[in-house]
């Protein structure tokens, strides 16, 4: 029994040395096989646009090798076919004989099993030095000749590979997109948004460019800015007491919230494809680009106008401008009024409570579409001093708006910056300021003024026809309140 597992270690040796001599040459000619395969999809790309030809050529060469160690492993040799080999080198066959008994105790096969591990190591040594045929020179001269003409084709691209690679790196913005789309309709909460989201992603599936992908982004920036700002217009009427419903809902407060929300990151996603299409020498058009640009001076001010929100203090004097109507603010401590008048985009009164100490004037410009000025005289008393921004609601209407005039000369902004005098409480009078050329004229016409220049700035902007549909749609919501 010993002497046939010796005999057996020695077949093992054999056929793990016959296994790697087959091997070689089938490997040679398999890696040849599959660096042509590659080469020839890298040339056959330079015939037409073909968009990850790259990709492609690398998969091919993969699933070359794959194949090659699957036929290598599939023609590995056998054990029967190392023991005919092996005993190739012995004098009288003694392997081959002395494995073929199954019966170890009969004396002949003792003698034969001892004769033949007798001769094993010689025969071994013989079989180690025998002549082998690994290397295949005609796989040789073609592997190293398709080496030469892949470098050569990857150094000399040819056009249409260059605008393939162009095109890869489009489909990448454009991929970029339908994911940061996706975060976006995953995060989304209220039913109505996600609707819109989703509608977002089924539209970019079919988009083909990016500058297309791009421009149904920042529509739907815009359809979700239109539905914010009619939310807004409903809230506002229904705090000043112009609409019999009830304000908004609590689900229309978060789809309000949520709105804002989704509008900062379609713009941020907006930006950040701009500046990609930029990189890949592709940029947006001026339209889109003025679309973009318009997007972020929203987003902006609507953060500007929270941050304002937040840091109000209340002790202070309550301070507010608005275009269309006055507002309001109080305070518990001293008092003071005065009134003034507003000459941008519409008139309106207010009266406001504040703790101050002395007297004094002031004087100041405000510019809308036009230039006007006013001065306002107030006195009030009180045991302290302090500053402070507030605001409050307007108590104008939409019969009656000032049409400012620009005046000629400078349109520069100017403020009296002269420090307030210290002195003791006189007396409370009201006065109107003067106010400066202008014209009183009805909401309607004015509205249709506005809308009708508005409209034809678009025009020369060259808007995209669904951002004009958003902006005819917002003059629309506007009209029929």
């Amino acid at each position: 029994m010993e002497r046939r597992k010796q005999l057996q270690k020695y077949i093992q040796r054999a056929k793990t040395s016959l296994t790697f001599e087959k091997s070689i040459p089938i490997a040679q000619y398999g890696l040849f096989l599959a660096l042509l395969s590659s080469a020839s999809l890298i040339l056959i790309s330079r015939l037409f646009v073909w968009p990850y030809y790259r990709q492609t050529a690398l998969v091919v060469f993969l699933v070359g090798i794959i194949a090659t160690i699957v036929i290598m492993w599939w023609k590995r040799v056998s054990e029967k076919e190392a023991l005919h080999t092996l005993d190739y080198y012995f004098s009288h066959n003694e392997l081959v004989t002395a494995l073929s008994f199954k019966e170890d105790e009969d004396p002949l096969v003792q003698s034969l099993l001892a004769k033949a591990v007798q001769k094993a190591e010689k025969a071994f040594s013989e079989f180690k030095v025998r002549k082998k045929a690994l290397f295949r020179p005609p796989a040789f001269i073609g592997l190293f000749t398709t080496a030469v003409v892949l470098a050569v084709l990857y150094m000399f691209p040819a056009t249409t590979q260059i605008e393939a690679i162009e095109v890869e790196k489009e489909k990448a913005v454009i991929e970029d997109i339908k994911k940061e789309v996706a975060k976006l309709e995953k995060k989304a909460e209220t039913k109505e948004v996600k609707e819109q989201i989703k509608e977002l992603q089924n539209i970019l599936k079919e988009t083909d460019t990016a500058e297309e992908a791009l421009r149904e982004v920042v529509k739907k920036q815009k359809e979700l800015a239109l539905k914010e700002q009619q939310l807004k217009d409903k809230q506002t009427a229904s705090e000043d007491g112009a609409s019999e419903g009830q304000g908004l809902s609590k689900e229309q407060l978060e789809q309000l919230k949520e709105l804002a929300q989704m509008q900062q990151e379609l713009t941020q996603n907006a930006n950040t494809t701009q500046t990609a299409m930029s990189k890949l020498g592709k940029p947006a058009s001026n339209s889109l680009q003025n679309a973009i640009a318009s997007a972020n001076s929203a987003n902006s001010n609507q953060q500007n106008s929270t941050n304002a929100n937040t840091n109000q203090n209340p002790a202070g004097n309550a301070q507010s401008n608005n275009q269309q109507g006055g507002q309001q603010g109080q305070n518990s401590n001293g008092q003071a009024q005065g009134s003034s008048q507003s000459n941008q985009q519409g008139q309106g009164q207010g009266n406001g409570q504040g703790q101050g100490q002395g007297q004094g004037q002031g004087q100041g410009q405000g510019q809308g579409q036009g230039q006007g000025q006013g001065q306002g005289q107030g006195s009030g008393s009180g045991q302290g001093s302090g500053l402070g921004n507030g605001a409050g609601t307007g108590q104008g209407g939409r019969n009656l708006l000032t049409m400012p005039e620009r005046l000629g000369g400078s349109s520069e902004t100017t403020v009296d910056g002269g420090a307030l005098g210290d002195g003791s409480h006189i007396s409370e009078q009201q006065g109107n300021g003067p106010i400066t050329k202008g014209s009183i004229r009805p909401y309607d016409e004015v509205l249709g003024s506005y809308k009708d220049s508005y409209l034809e700035s678009s025009e020369r902007l060259q808007l995209p026809k669904d951002l004009q549909n958003v902006v005819q749609s917002y003059f629309t919501s506007i009209e029929s309140q």
